[in-house]
């Protein structure tokens, strides 16, 4: 009952069980990389266009940029991992119904993320940008771009819901191409709105937050087209809601969650104590943080490519095969990314002169560069484990990494703050974490779980 022979309809479906490791990571990765590179060129459109618009604006956007990759995180990767995980178990097993009722709950659970985002930015936004060490000016932008960021957010998580429900049939070339070509509209429109045309559709510090909630519009509404018309795997329909299910996903997602609002605390926290040490710092930690968005591509492109075919090897019972390909796509992560923190570390100007001439926001800029990016490369490696773990449905251990990284940063941070030592030894922390999370993770792969047990 419920095992349907549809999965005829999933062309990548002998390539995940049989194939190459190396050309299942090409093949669903590299499409996937492709859509998170144009993703973060329209994020580092975001900041040179605010950038040109003063520290402050730049300051705003360091303030906001956590729970912007908060959400991203819960949306593409935790609970996107939760659903892409059951979806493809049930798929690697042949149980088209249960991939059907998984698709079912994913849409109601991105629906009520939504909604919990809403309540929470509309309502507290300035409690929380407050705690941050917001000014009164750079306070007063992030409330209001942050309520029309937040209140429409329901097309962002659907986008990546719809997203993670594709990659779970092994399908990452049809949501990628949804987000390069969205991605591409927002740069454009971001462009438009900031300064305008002729006087028209000048929106300031806004013009941002408003394109993002256009393109991500019109990027729901494709993917419902085709899931609902096109796909021919799963039937989108209405189903009663089924506790086992929810449970199947939210194993993943919901710790997932977790590790997800683990790192935005770190992130927030690291920020507020930044904040610490004036505007001109913040912003020159924002535009050395978001660094980290130029690792998106590469993380979630493999990683998304990881989950996908680790749990469809899962639910087909090939566990050796499983955890072959999480250590194959640990170490490219760990070349890739480390290659990247590298270069940056050796040419920080090819970085920062896109978004300050500040000297001194470069001067804490240089920082963060020195002290962190060398250590970027551990960064990789634990994602790409994450993303490997997600596949397996089992996620304890890897969620413990990612507090034991919380705890020392934030309480080594607090530390450096209490004894008022330069921010430098906050940043050693954050490096730390870095490391930890990389060899924690990596710890992983020798538990039982990994043996389908």
């Amino acid at each position: 009952m419920g095992y349907i022979n549809r999965s005829y309809f999933i062309s990548n479906l002998p390539l995940i069980l049989n194939g190459s490791i190396l050309k299942i990571i090409w093949k669903l990765g590299f499409p996937n990389a492709i859509a998170w590179i144009t993703w973060t060129l329209s994020t580092f459109a975001d900041a040179i266009f605010l950038g040109y618009l003063g520290t402050k604006a730049l300051a705003m956007i360091a303030i906001i940029f956590p729970f912007q990759m908060l959400m991203l995180m819960m949306a593409a990767g935790a609970i996107g991992g939760g659903i892409t995980s059951s979806v493809g178990r049930a798929i690697g097993g042949k149980n088209i119904i249960k991939a059907e009722l998984s698709c079912f709950h994913s849409i109601l659970i991105g629906i009520l993320m939504s909604f919990i985002y809403l309540i929470i930015f509309f309502f507290y936004s300035k409690n929380i940008f407050e705690f941050m060490g917001a000014s009164n000016v750079v306070l007063n932008k992030a409330i209001i771009y942050s309520k029309i960021l937040f209140s429409f957010c329901i097309f962002f998580w659907l986008t990546h819901v719809l997203s993670a429900i594709l990659r779970g049939i092994g399908d990452t070339y049809t949501p990628s191409k949804v987000i390069i070509i969205g991605s591409l509209s927002q740069i454009l429109f971001s462009y438009i709105f900031t300064f305008g045309i002729n006087n028209l559709f000048e929106f300031g510090y806004l013009g941002p937050v408003i394109s993002i909630t256009i393109c991500h519009f019109g990027m729901m509404l494709y993917l419902i087209y085709y899931l609902i018309f096109n796909q021919k795997v799963l039937k989108i329909r209405f189903h009663k809601i089924s506790s086992l299910i929810l449970k199947d996903i939210m194993k993943v997602g919901g710790l997932g969650l977790f590790n997800s609002m683990t790192i935005a605390l770190t992130v927030g926290v690291v920020t507020g104590y930044i904040g610490n040490f004036g505007h001109n710092a913040l912003a020159g930690y924002g535009i050395g943080a978001r660094l980290e968005l130029i690792l998106t591509p590469v993380i979630f492109g493999i990683g998304a490519a990881l989950t996908s075919s680790v749990s469809i090897n899962f639910g087909s019972k090939q566990y050796v095969r499983a955890k072959k390909i999480a250590i194959v796509g640990g170490f490219l992560c760990f070349l890739i990314i480390g290659i990247i923190g590298l270069t940056v570390y050796i040419y920080p100007s090819i970085w920062v002169k896109n978004f300050s001439i500040d000297q001194e926001v470069i001067n804490f800029y240089l920082k963060y560069i020195f002290i962190v990016t060398p250590f970027y490369c551990f960064f990789g490696l634990g994602q790409a484990i994450y993303f490997s773990s997600q596949g397996t449905g089992k996620m304890l251990k890897p969620i413990i990494v990612g507090i034991v990284r919380f705890l020392c940063v934030v309480i080594g941070g607090y530390l450096a703050l209490f004894f008022k030592m330069p921010i430098d030894y906050i940043l050693y922390f954050v490096a730390l974490g870095l490391i930890l999370t990389g060899i924690g993770m990596s710890l992983c792969l020798f538990g039982k779980e990994w043996d389908g047990n």
